[in-house]
């Protein structure tokens, strides 16, 4: 009988402790649920994205140093972005400081020390400004802030300016200064 009492009372130590256990993990680990603090959702380092046109070849080349989209955000943040406009007679390389891709809206701002270069040309167009933004599926670059253009000698200065990179037409706003030199 002895015995009995003392298995009896062992089972149900047993229990309450077993009970008492997964009663306490559970509540423990129980999934949190999401906050409305923003978070990184993705992020990448040393990256590169290629994005494809309608016809299924490269349209541009996003590549940079850091990557980062936050959880509440249509914004992904990116560092030292280099950006590679690709049309077949019209190749373009921009890089800056810091950059802000929209996947809605189809749009990069990029910001800080931005510097546009022509690609297989002689001499080649540079264009400086401090804030550029690029639509990339219509691929038209647009600036409402001072640029600078170079080609060879020849610099033009502007308030600002519309290229099309799939027409090459450039509409440059008012306030035109310029010093043009023949192609040597």
């Amino acid at each position: 009988m002895k015995g009995l009492i003392s298995f009896s009372l062992f089972i149900v130590i047993a229990i309450i402790v077993w009970w008492s256990v997964t009663e306490d993990y559970s509540a423990r680990h129980q999934f949190q649920q999401a906050s409305d603090k923003p978070y990184v959702d993705i992020f990448m380092n040393e990256f590169e994205l290629t994005a494809m046109d309608d016809s299924g070849a490269p349209g541009y080349i996003l590549r940079g140093s850091h990557l980062q989209q936050f959880n509440n955000a249509d914004d992904t943040q990116i560092t030292q972005p280099v950006f590679h406009l690709l049309q077949a007679n019209a190749q373009w390389i921009i890089s800056a400081d810091n950059a802000i891709l929209n996947n809605k809206k189809q749009t990069i701002q990029l910001n800080n020390n931005v510097l546009m270069q022509q690609q297989n040309s002689e001499p080649a167009v540079n264009i400086r400004t401090q804030s550029l933004l690029v639509h990339t599926q219509t691929q038209i670059v647009q600036t409402q802030v001072a640029v600078n253009i170079t080609q060879g000698r020849s610099r033009i200065k502007s308030n600002g300016m519309i290229f099309n990179n799939i027409t090459s037409e450039l509409e440059l706003s008012p306030n035109v200064n310029s010093v043009l030199f023949p192609y040597e």
